[in-house]
């Protein structure tokens, strides 16, 4: 039998920073990506802009209804640009870690980065760090922008919406990860961006009440996480506490434990069968 031996404090220390380090090393650079495109980064602002407009403009037609609140009325303009300012989380969620592994095949840096003594959770899960970051910033000038608007948020729960938005983006992440794992496998995302986009705005109560839907479609959307994510987000910006959102922030807990090691589990298998068939830096 082979005996386990534990790296002492210092060593653990220091596989810690190490860590840290090669996670700040992959944001830095998505980040450096990202504003590399000036025309591609601004024109980002500026449809949060058109996006706030057509929902003031759109929510003028319904009036408030306790149906878009959360025990109590809420106005559709409230209920929709909450949704699509969230909303983001899980595109991010599906494309990030997606597109950092195609963005290194495609630059035949896949081979060098997985050469490195990096473990595998940590490479692709760092691929989504600087994406969230600054999903999580535009989605706060996302609500500024409607708050000038008239969206009325005096009386949020600033705590419930924090442990939330982790829930979401924890959640979500898993979806990302196997997305990740497909595009090892077989080079393209395909089709999933647009039938999770599909399905969300569908089934996950992004452009009115899940409520309104007949019982078997009401059934598809509560197995979606982004349905639970807003609607735990909606009550938390109408005021609801942590307690009463105990349901939805549950099933969020429930999802990230089962799926996150399954996801992982996933991309891993992905990529030793890549390196087994000689295609890790096929594209």
């Amino acid at each position: 039998m082979v005996e386990r031996r534990e790296l002492p404090i210092g060593g653990r220390l220091n596989a810690f920073f190490d860590t840290l380090g090669k996670a700040w090393a992959i944001f830095v650079r998505d980040a450096r990506l990202e504003v590399a495109y000036p025309a591609s980064f601004w024109l980002q602002w500026l449809n949060i802009l058109v996006s706030v407009t057509l929902s003031f403009f759109l929510a003028r037609l319904f009036g408030s209804s306790a149906k878009f609140g959360f025990h109590g009325a809420a106005s559709y303009f409230f209920f929709l640009t909450v949704n699509l300012a969230f909303v983001r989380f899980q595109q991010t969620a599906l494309m990030s870690f997606a597109r950092g592994i195609r963005d290194a095949q495609t630059a035949g840096t896949l081979e060098v980065l997985l050469a490195t003594p990096t473990r595998l959770p940590i490479i692709v899960l760092s691929a989504g760090l600087w994406a969230f970051g600054f999903t999580a910033l535009q989605t706060v000038v996302y609500l500024a922008v409607a708050v000038l608007f008239g969206l009325d948020l005096q009386h949020a729960n600033i705590a419930a919406a924090a442990v939330f938005l982790f829930l979401t983006v924890t959640s979500l992440s898993t979806l990302g990860v196997m997305a990740a794992a497909a595009v090892m496998t077989f080079k393209q995302v395909g089709p999933l961006d647009f039938m999770m986009s599909g399905a969300t705005n569908l089934f996950g109560g992004v452009y009115f009440p899940l409520s309104i839907l007949p019982a078997p479609l009401q059934a598809v959307g509560w197995t979606l996480p982004i349905t639970h994510a807003l609607s735990g987000l909606r009550g938390a910006l109408h005021g609801a506490s942590l307690a009463q959102l105990a349901p939805e922030a549950m099933w969020l807990s429930v999802a990230t434990i089962l799926l996150l090691p399954v996801s992982l589990v996933i991309f891993t298998r992905a990529v030793r069968r890549a390196k087994i068939d000689g295609t890790l830096g096929q594209y």
